[in-house]
């Protein structure tokens, strides 16, 4: 009776961990699959910036800043839009007019279906 209640046990305790890996798999979180530009590229200036993703991003917590080296400072682009396109796995930044030539920093917070945040960054620059 007792090596029943053993068995049980442990087969309990399996099942548990079973279903709590299940659920770590189920909820990856959201991880940069490319972008456009592409980090480190050298380009003419884009018209927007394309970040794509693994999985459908929650739009009101995900987001993207443009910035850019000036000198020894550096200042935040601010009058673009953003959307998320592409069935909700890209985070897209319209850019209103051409960028000047210099370098730039994608700074980026996506935010998928386990609600983690996965902040990430990269450069590109602007000939």
């Amino acid at each position: 009776m007792k090596s029943s209640n053993v068995i049980r046990s442990f087969a309990l305790v399996l099942a548990i961990a079973a279903g709590q890996f299940s659920l770590q798999v189920a909820h990856a979180h959201a991880a940069l699959q490319q972008s456009t530009p592409a980090a480190n590229a050298v380009v003419a200036s884009p018209g927007q910036i394309d970040l794509v993703f693994n999985e459908t991003l929650i739009p009101r917590a995900s987001r993207l800043k443009l910035l850019m080296k000036h000198g020894s400072s550096t200042m935040q682009i601010e009058n673009f839009t953003t959307e998320i396109v592409n069935n909700g796995k890209t985070l897209r930044a319209k850019l209103p007019g051409p960028l000047a030539p210099g370098v730039y920093t994608v700074e980026y917070r996506a935010v998928g279906g386990d609600n983690h945040p996965m902040p990430g960054s990269f450069s590109f620059t602007v000939r």
